[in-house]
């Protein structure tokens, strides 16, 4: 499911204003990217269910502030995760980890890993913890830095380093276990 929707400018215009109508053409249009967002990143079809019906509260009381329409689609998708980092932070999931020198994955060996045909993404991300979960879908689905990534979560950049490689660690080595990657049990691993 993908933020860039095409809502109409009259209905973002008609819901500026208050329009009952145009909010409810709003929610349904956005109610499944919110939603699969919300659940891909906390694995949780409950408190995805609470971030949606939080980002849509937030989109109705401040919708009228929007100044640019050409940014909606960007808009609501940042309320959608700046809401799931909320609700991770409130949880208190976030916890500082100790420091290490040595990250062991290059950028290479990332994309190929998440790329190769027997890795089912979906199912290996909700093997990860959130916080886990978390950096891996802002650093390797969603493209930011790693400093991006720590500012947006309130940790340090070396601490989503770390983070980013156990994580890629326990990924790879479930790849390579029959029972996540595909494959027969007995058939050669390549």
């Amino acid at each position: 499911m993908s933020f860039h929707q095409n809502c109409p400018k009259k209905v973002i215009n008609k819901a500026q204003q208050g329009d009952k109508f145009a909010l409810t053409q709003i929610y349904d249009l956005y109610k499944g990217p919110i939603f699969h967002l919300a659940f891909q990143m906390l694995r949780d079809e409950h408190r995805a269910n609470d971030v949606l019906q939080t980002v849509m509260l937030k989109v109705i009381n401040s919708i009228k502030d929007l100044s640019n329409i050409k940014t909606f689609n960007g808009w609501i998708k940042r309320i959608t995760y700046n809401t799931v980092i909320d609700i991770i932070r409130a949880n208190k999931k976030l916890v500082d980890i100790s420091h290490e020198s040595e990250f062991e994955y290059s950028e290479d060996d990332i994309l190929g890993s998440l790329n190769s045909p027997s890795w089912d993404l979906e199912q290996f991300l909700s093997i990860l913890n959130e916080r886990e979960r978390l950096v891996v879908w802002l650093y390797a689905v969603e493209g930011l830095s790693h400093s991006e990534v720590a500012e947006t979560i309130a940790i340090s950049e070396q601490n989503s380093r770390i983070i980013f490689s156990r994580a890629m660690k326990s990924l790879k080595s479930l790849a390579q276990d029959p029972r996540y990657s595909g494959q027969q049990v007995g058939e050669p691993h390549e």
